[in-house]
């Protein structure tokens, strides 16, 4: 029971870490997607997981998405970056936490390699 409840515990704090190290991306052009994205942050370090949302209605992306990097080093090389350039479009970054995506979108999502 002891060793249930610490590997509990464990992957409790993996998630919150993980969640941690992700930076939230605004202004993507409508020409880019998550492996654009993840190819431009790649650049700061090893990137986990790129998702940027889509409308079901519209077919485009929302022109936002999150980048998941592998440490907080990682994570802020990107974010000390004071310019991000994809297709001669300034993208704007921050530091968040992903967002649950709600009803009538889908995400463009690459995972864990």
């Amino acid at each position: 029971l002891k060793i249930a409840a610490s590997a509990a515990r464990g992957t409790v704090a993996l998630r919150v870490r993980i969640g941690q190290l992700v930076a939230f991306v605004r202004k993507i052009p409508w020409t880019a997607a998550s492996s654009e994205l993840r190819e431009h942050f790649a650049q700061f370090g090893n990137v986990r997981k790129c998702t940027v949302p889509f409308d079901k209605e519209t077919g485009f992306h929302r022109g936002m998405g999150w980048v998941h990097f592998s440490s907080e080093e990682d994570l802020q090389n990107a974010l000390q970056q004071e310019k991000h350039i994809i297709d001669g479009v300034k993208l704007h970054i921050q530091a968040g936490r992903p967002k649950v995506l709600q009803g009538g979108q889908t995400s463009d999502e690459e995972k864990d390699f």
